[in-house]
């Protein structure tokens, strides 16, 4: 099932409801074809949420068999990617109380510090790539140190471009607390990437 390609789009999106009603009838192709078209942010999600990608792929197996066991309980009050983030997020809480992932060790260590060093740059295309890619750390370790509260609201809505709405319904909260938790969120995140 992981590994597929994302074919993921807006039109792809709202024609999930006839493919949710086709596998929830038993047709495997139809949940196939959803899984294709949500893995890519379903694994990029995780992978935020819990900071480690052979952890996120694990989990997004999960994510999509526990779909596709409750696929009959899916009421169409929301949409099918909500549905899914929910069901996400639900196993990325679950895998923080088992164990607190510390990331990728062919990347960087415990303290924070590459565990390989970085190569020299030699072209100005190099040192950018590297500058992002330092950036990138930053931004994980920062999100790994902020509350899972504020994380979750914080990935969803800057990276997953999630509305309100859809953060509420995806974590069962009210607007404004995800409003208060993404303000809380990014100030603290902010606080974080400034510290050197």
């Amino acid at each position: 099932m992981i590994g597929q390609p994302d074919t993921s789009t807006t039109e792809a999106t709202l024609a999930d409801g006839p493919l949710v009603a086709r596998a929830a009838a038993g047709d495997a192709g139809a949940f196939r074809t959803l899984v294709e078209r949500h893995e890519r942010r379903i694994v990029a999600l995780l992978h935020r949420l819990c900071g480690c990608p052979e952890l996120a792929l694990d989990l997004a197996q999960e994510t999509f068999l526990s779909a596709h066991r409750h696929l009959g309980s899916f009421r169409h009050e929301s949409r099918f990617s909500t549905w899914l983030h929910t069901i996400a997020v639900n196993h990325a809480r679950a895998a923080g109380r088992r164990r607190r992932p510390s990331g990728s060790l062919d990347a960087v260590g415990a303290d924070g510090r590459r565990l390989l060093p970085e190569p020299a740059a030699q072209l100005p295309e190099v040192s950018a790539g590297l500058e992002r890619e330092e950036l990138a750390r930053r931004i994980a370790a920062a999100l790994e140190r902020l509350d899972d509260r504020y994380r979750e609201v914080v990935v969803l809505a800057d990276m997953h471009d999630a509305s309100y709405e859809e953060i509420a319904a995806t974590l069962d909260i009210p607007v404004g607390t995800v409003r208060s938790r993404l303000h809380r969120g990014r100030t603290e995140l902010r606080s974080l990437l400034a510290a050197p």
